[in-house]
């Protein structure tokens, strides 16, 4: 993941929050229009977790992104994002309902000037994940957190909407696999002494049975982000 002590390193530790978290429910194969068999294989993950690990396209001499997913209930999963020292970056948990995924709490974490890691608590203003039924793409599904990064003296607010892209294949190690994709829009704001705002544009694939296998963001003209599961 890409780290720095600067508003740009921000924004891309919270494009990772955003694009890898994902889950699960049952698929039902006789509703066309469920895809909850596109995330997280609830039923198949040990006690242990179950870690994915996420190539960098964009600079493929940079260190894998690190996931740690495991259930806590019948609904709840939590997912921990580790960086290149082992140390947690963030903690989320998510849950299911009926009809897709919303998240329940999430902290990022930070190593403050005494070299002290401690947790900022995010605010969740629309806890929207990823829906099972997602429509068409005229249908905004929208993710919108807010939190005060206490290095900066930042107050943040990060928006993003999720438009369902159809159905699609993902080859994983030479068998094709069914999937579905995800246009994003993203609104990341920052205030200080004054409003700045940057938006960017993205992709997610998911496929059955697997979960998150690939995403894409354009951040600006000068930096993306790519990453496909190991």
């Amino acid at each position: 993941m890409i780290r720095y002590h600067t508003t740009s390193g921000i924004l891309c530790q919270i494009v990772m929050c955003l694009g890898i978290i994902n889950t699960s429910c049952r698929h039902t194969d006789s509703n066309p229009g469920d895809y909850s068999a596109y995330y997280l294989p609830l039923a198949a993950i040990p006690d242990t977790g179950l870690v994915y690990s996420y190539r960098n396209l964009a600079d493929p001499a940079a260190g894998p992104e690190i996931w740690r997913h495991t259930t806590q209930g019948d609904s709840l999963i939590e997912s921990v994002n580790y960086g290149p020292d082992h140390e947690v970056v963030q903690r989320q948990y998510d849950r299911v309902v009926s009809n897709g995924v919303i998240t329940d709490s999430l902290l990022l974490f930070f190593q403050d000037k005494d070299g002290v890691r401690k947790p900022i608590r995010v605010k969740i203003l629309s806890p929207h994940r990823l829906p099972f039924q997602p429509g068409d793409s005229t249908k905004v599904w929208l993710t919108h957190l807010e939190w005060n990064q206490p290095l900066d003296s930042l107050h943040i607010v990060l928006q993003r909407r999720r438009r369902f892209g159809g159905e699609t294949t993902w080859d994983m190690n030479g068998k094709s696999i069914p999937a579905i994709r995800f246009s994003t829009d993203d609104t990341f704001e920052t205030e200080r002494d004054g409003w700045t705002s940057t938006t960017w544009s993205g992709e997610e694939i998911y496929a059955r049975g697997i979960g998150l296998v690939y995403y894409r963001r354009k951040i600006s003209d000068q930096l993306s982000l790519e990453f496909s599961l190991e």
